[in-house]
């Protein structure tokens, strides 16, 4: 050894254990051009690049520190052995990662070949020898490479097809018909203080024909409209050579089908509209969105024009050409869904009685009072902005005031009752400022408050319709003239009101598209669907005054109608459509979000043309990750879907349960089990925005995978981040009723999926493959504890810990085999050689079977928020019901993760990601088909729970009745 070379290596093995991999190769790199003859260096620098995950690197650094051992006639078994090891297992992980290939092997066969022979030589395996078991687990590993090349897709789509979230134990979905959003303009971005706007007009020539805009859960499409309007009018400023190449693709999302085909309804009226050239029929297409869109009830000739549209959708998507127009496109699982949501609003029916009965409209709320769900004492930051709002209020109205003049001022004293003749300035600006705290208190009831026109207070709390177009009010003279009071500041008479209002309920009729089937299902639970009425509120009053904001800064005109307002906004709609109609695809999807990007990412299960975006600009997600694990799933299941371009972003609010959180922190934190801070380096995110909680969360493209290792969380952190999220996927925290239901419904399908994205983005294989051993040996020592209290999980939580303890991961193994059997071909880490002996790896074995249920006498799911069949907590649990009993399990599972020892391993698991659950008829899961036969000959049964309050919600069902549904 050079003495240069040595003081080289001195300094890489420093670097090497301070875990500062990537330093450590460059100094040992060094010593090997120093000192090219011996092995000591190539094979340090091995030792480097396996930890660094350089898998192809490392190999050919051993290689070539076996080619200089072999030629010394001292050979040193110890380093042999060494070389061995880390060859076998960088092969193997390089092998499966997809960085070695056969050409690699072809390459260096002969000299793997040598190493091989060596290092499996009598006395090799002794104290720190190696053996063949090694060699074993690497012609394994070398077996498989063929098939996961030609496998990896199909097991990729295959793990795609399983839930990554836990389900409810019923299937029944809400249903929000009028949105309560602001109307947002993608291309003019989002979020009230940095926007982050679309400049259209800066897109290279290959970007503009590719912009594609993605709205998931779409709701009422409201945004959608906005979007059209923006890029209508950055369109026609775009110059000739950019227009010829344009082109704008919208995919309106939805897990609902009754909202895409309301949606649907509401773009083919715009295209009636567009169509329309007689004078009363557009005043009357008009109505109908109007009505449709912001009412309860409409009129008949309204409801007429509705029902044929209806009628005609329906006949279309019947047939085998559906005759859509050119713009519209609607894949066949989604016109499924849609053709029984047409079936059912057509042979519905409803009472206008009942339904204005059901629209209950609460007075108007005082600007400075806080919403109903507002916590102060247990959200100083939400009180701390809501201060701020409130003050940034008052400073402009008082503002406002000092820059009047004489006469404004003058005007304002006399209209506040202050001032009953004229004075003098001096006189007028000292009464002013004595008054300015009632002054400006008025003031900020009329500007920031919750502002009604005369139609919508007390017009519309009381008569709960919109007022006719006046070109159509002749055709409601009762109703007109209970409005002619109105708008003469006169009381209604009373005769005339009741005439008003037994017009309505004798002419008008329901607007059938706010109602969803599960208003008449027997089974269903919700309070709606007690009556068969839906539920609406002042959305309604609200959804006028957001489309009026949307067109002008102006506050609303007290006399302006929701026909003023909707008329023209829908009209611009039309128009911008019109003018789009060849450079605009709006495409419909009626599916659960993540679902639906991981079949456009894996191009497999979709019927969707070719043509069609799988990556997106724009992405609004509205609250939808309030449902779905908040930022965490948004990182790992949306983001890989935007484009790789500086302007591609996503954005999301929070509106289901705003009032649970402390701060942004504490939100980001409950959802990920890590800091704002530490996202970027932990999942390589790019966060624009954390405003999750008070404005918007908005995330841009992340950079290109994979990462620098140096970029990332350290090994060390890494583990304890994914333990604390395994545990908490085992043993999941309370949710509070609502307004404070926090829903973390990530199952272990889900967890895997993390370990997946993590592999692509840059962490070592071996890392990941050496904590899955640990779960699969059933057992994982560890001082991390699971999060058993309400959530929001505070902040402190992360750095909590109890004394080390064995605690147990059998109860959850099964599903393991189902996900990773399901996988196999396509994991990017070897992990044959941790799989228990009667595990299957096979993704054929995998298979549907379908339990039929019956309800638990001891489950109540409609008495109480505990008993919910809604929230997403159905968990199964399969037992020898000749051995123990459900409760044995159900009632003690925290003990037996925390190391209890009965029931012992093999009498019962437990299954996170059930494939369909209904408590009271059937239950739909995936097992190992040669499980299930070795189960047949055993007394097993399965039920289903919830994996919070523990209650049980179905009677055993014993295996010998589950049936074969499919091969998944």
């Amino acid at each position: 050894m050079s003495d240069e070379a040595t003081s080289l290596k001195a300094r890489g093995n420093e670097f090497f254990r301070a875990g500062a991999f990537l330093e450590a190769t460059k100094v040992y790199a060094q010593a090997e051009k120093v000192d090219s003859n011996d092995p000591t260096y190539p094979s340090n620098l091995s030792a480097a690049l396996f930890e660094l995950g350089d898998y192809a690197s490392c190999v050919e650094a051993v290689l070539r520190a076996w080619r200089l051992l072999r030629a010394q006639s001292d050979q040193k078994m110890e380093l042999v052995t060494r070389l061995a090891r880390r060859l076998t297992k960088a092969l193997s992980h390089g092998a499966r990662a997809g960085t070695i290939a056969r050409d690699t092997l072809t390459k260096h066969g002969e000299a793997i070949q040598h190493l091989r022979l060596a290092s499996s030589k009598e006395g090799s395996t002794g104290v720190g020898g190696f053996g063949a078991q090694r060699w074993d687990e690497w012609d394994a590993a070398r077996v498989e490479m063929d098939e996961c090349v030609k496998r990896r897709d199909a097991c990729l789509d295959g793990l795609s097809r399983i839930p990554i979230f836990f389900k409810p134990l019923d299937d029944n979905k809400e249903y929000y018909p009028i949105g309560h959003d602001q109307l947002i303009d993608l291309t003019a971005g989002c979020g009230s203080v940095d926007p982050h706007p679309l400049d259209i007009k800066a897109l290279s020539t290959e970007h503009i024909r590719k912009i594609a805009f993605l709205y998931g859960g779409v709701g009422d499409a409201r945004h959608v409209l906005a979007t059209l309007r923006g890029l209508s009018t950055a369109y026609s400023n775009l110059h000739k050579a950019k227009k010829t190449k344009f082109h704008a693709h919208l995919t309106l999302l939805d897990i609902n089908a009754t909202m895409i085909a309301r949606d649907l309804c509401l773009f083919l009226l715009l295209d009636e509209l567009n169509r329309a050239n007689d004078a009363t029929a557009r005043i009357e297409v008009k109505a109908t969105l109007m009505y449709m869109f912001c009412g309860v009830v409409m009129p008949s000739y309204c409801y007429d024009r509705l029902s044929t549209l209806l009628r005609d959708l329906l006949a279309r998507l019947s047939s085998t050409t559906w005759g859509l127009p050119t713009w519209m496109h609607l894949d066949q699982a989604s016109a499924a869904a849609v053709v029984l949501v047409l079936e059912y609003w057509l042979n519905a029916s409803k009472s206008t009685r009942k339904m204005l009965a059901a629209h209950d409209i609460s007075p108007p709320r005082s600007s400075r009072q806080p919403p109903p769900s507002y916590r102060p004492a247990s959200q100083p930051d939400f009180q701390q902005r809501v201060q701020e709002k409130l003050a940034g209020e008052r400073q402009a109205i008082r503002g406002l005031l000092l820059s009047m003049g004489h006469d404004q001022i003058q005007s304002v004293l006399m209209k506040e009752g202050v001032l009953s003749f004229p004075v003098s300035p001096t006189a007028a600006r000292t009464a002013l400022l004595e008054n300015m705290d009632v002054i400006v208190d008025t003031y900020q009831e009329q500007f920031f408050g919750d502002r009604r026109t005369l139609e919508m207070e007390p017009w519309y709390r009381q008569v709960k319709v919109w007022v006719p177009p006046k070109e159509l009010r002749h055709r409601h003279a009762d109703l007109d003239a209970a409005w002619k009071q109105v708008l003469d500041d006169l009381p209604i008479p009373t005769p005339v009101m009741r005439k008003a209002c037994a017009h309505v309920e004798n002419d008008w009729q329901p607007n059938i598209t706010l109602f969803d089937p599960y208003l008449d299902d027997p089974h269903c639970i919700f309070v709606e669907a007690r009556t068969g009425y839906p539920s609406i509120n002042e959305d309604v009053l609200d959804t006028v005054k957001h489309i009026h904001e949307f067109k002008s800064r102006d506050f609303i005109a007290m006399e302006s109608t929701a026909w003023d307002v909707c008329s023209v906004f829908f009209e611009a709609a039309a128009t911008a459509l019109k003018a789009l109609e060849r450079k605009v695809t709006l495409e419909f999807i009626v599916g659960e979000l993540c679902d639906e990007l991981a079949k456009m990412r894996h191009g497999s299960q979709t019927t969707r043309p070719d043509t069609f975006p799988r990556k997106y600009t724009r992405m609004w997600l509205s609250n939808v990750p309030d449902y779905t694990h908040g930022p965490l799933n948004v990182i790992l299941y949306v983001a890989p879907n935007l484009q790789d371009h500086p302007q591609a972003a996503l954005a999301c609010n929070s509106l289901l349960n705003s009032s649970a959180w402390k701060n942004d922190e504490e939100f980001f934190h409950t959802y990920t089990l890590l800091k704002i801070e530490e996202l970027p380096r932990y999942l390589g995110c790019n966060i624009l925005d954390s405003r999750g909680m008070m404005d918007v969360m908005v995330m841009g493209a992340s950079s290109s995978f994979p990462r620098p290792l140096a970029e990332l969380a350290s090994r060390d952190d890494l583990i304890t981040w994914l333990t604390r999220l395994l545990f908490n996927t085992f043993i999941p925290g309370r949710i509070q009723p609502p307004p404070c239901n926090v829903r973390l419904p990530h199952n272990l399908v889900a967890f895997f999926g993390t370990l997946m994205y993590l592999s692509r983005l840059g962490y070592p294989g071996h890392w990941l493959s050496e904590f899955v051993a640990r779960i699969l040996s059933g057992r994982m020592v560890s001082d991390i504890p699971p999060y058993t209290g309400e959530y929001p999980i505070a902040v402190e939580e992360r750095t909590r810990r109890v004394p080390s303890r064995t605690v147990r991961t059998d109860p959850w193994l099964v599903e393991f085999e189902t996900i990773i059997a399901t996988a196999y071909y396509a994991v990017p880490f070897p992990i044959s050689g941790a799989l228990p002996s009667d595990f299957s790896s096979n993704p054929d074995d995998i298979t549907l079977w379908e339990a039929s249920v019956q309800l638990a006498p001891s489950f109540f799911p409609g008495r109480g928020f505990y008993s919910n069949p809604y929230e997403p907590r159905a968990q199964l649990l399969f037992y020898r019901s000749d051995k123990l009993t459900a409760r044995e399990v159900i009632d003690n599972i925290r003990d037996i993760f925390e190391g209890k020892p009965t029931p012992p391993p093999g009498l019962f698991f437990l299954l996170t990601a059930p494939e369909h659950v209904v408590y009271w008829d059937k239950i739909c899961f995936r097992l190992s088909r040669q499980r299930v036969e070795r189960m047949r000959t055993e007394k097993w049964s399965m039920v289903a729970y919830r994996n919070d309050t523990g209650m049980q919600a179905t009677l055993p069902s014993p295996v010998s009745s589950w049936t074969v549904k499919e091969h998944t």
